[in-house]
């Protein structure tokens, strides 16, 4: 099932969905760098669609796409089969509850970046208006300093809120583009407010 799961996810995101956000949508893709997983990551990026998401998935290598999983949120993306199996499936996603029925939400994350894999994480934790960044939650500066050897990789998405604005399912296609930032490493010394910070100032920093 697994490697059947990671077949699926190759042919939509280099077969289908890669040409048609580069092509049809016109999203360009710039890198500082090319960041390599071969050791655990986490992509931090800012969050006004669910383009974001797919930008970032469409821009990883083919054996990447077998590694690197979204974080989303389970009230939404699992409220029922069908979506459960999409986001599972053919975004290789792991879930965290936005509610607090949870002893600790991050907990499946933790177990990925212990066996060796990344994460994508949107400390927004929703989607914003387009153009607008919200406060960042504080999840991934606890993960970084707990795992004082994994580096982040910036990432900003520019104009994904016009192609699909939230609320609405009209795609358009606009001019947008994802930057790819050089990978960091945090001062697990510091405060977790003040590694939410440096990450949002790492992100804000790829606007210009």
């Amino acid at each position: 099932m697994e490697n059947l799961a990671f077949i699926i996810r190759v042919l939509l995101f280099k077969g289908i969905l890669g040409p048609f956000v580069k092509i049809v949508l016109g999203v360009k893709f710039r890198y500082d760098e090319r960041p390599c997983f071969d050791q655990p990551k986490i992509i931090v990026a800012n969050h006004n669609s669910h383009v974001d998401a797919i930008a970032i998935l469409c821009s990883l290598s083919i054996k990447d796409l077998k590694r690197v999983h979204p974080v989303v949120a389970r009230d939404y993306f699992y409220r029922n089969s069908f979506t459960k199996l999409f986001a599972k499936l053919c975004l290789n996603s792991v879930s965290v509850s936005r509610s607090r029925q949870f002893e600790n939400p991050l907990k499946q994350c933790e177990s990925l970046l212990e066996s060796g894999h990344s994460l994508i994480i949107f400390p927004e934790g929703t989607r914003g208006n387009a153009n607008e960044m919200k406060d960042f939650k504080q999840g991934v500066s606890i993960l970084l300093k707990k795992f004082p050897n994994v580096e982040f990789v910036p990432a900003f998405c520019e104009g994904f809120g016009e192609i699909l604005p939230k609320g609405q399912w009209l795609v358009l296609p606009s001019n947008s583009f994802l930057k790819i930032g050089k990978s960091k490493k945090v001062d697990c010394s510091r405060e977790v407010s003040d590694i939410t910070n440096y990450i949002r100032k790492s992100i804000l920093e790829l606007r210009y």
